[in-house]
């Protein structure tokens, strides 16, 4: 299992054009865990992978995005 960086999280975000609050409601977590987890550009250590898993989840249910590696978000280009 894949977990997200920070820097993915900030990316995918500015893809979808999503606020720090858009990010915590689609995910069900807290802001200020949103803010930990975009911190650092690597994997966040202080939190659990539920977590992380919850992000990746939300970003996924768009069907707008898709991860690659720690460094790849893809955007799903739908019009074909």
């Amino acid at each position: 299992m894949q977990l997200l960086t920070g820097a993915q999280i900030r990316m995918a975000r500015g893809l979808l054009r999503w606020s720090i609050q858009d990010l915590a409601d689609h995910a069900n977590i807290g802001i200020s865990t949103v803010k930990k987890l975009e911190k650092v550009d690597g994997v966040a250590r202080n939190v659990r992978l539920p977590i992380n898993e919850a992000v990746k989840d939300a970003f996924l249910a768009t069907g707008k995005l898709r991860f690659e590696n720690e460094t790849c978000v893809c955007a799903i280009d739908n019009a074909k």
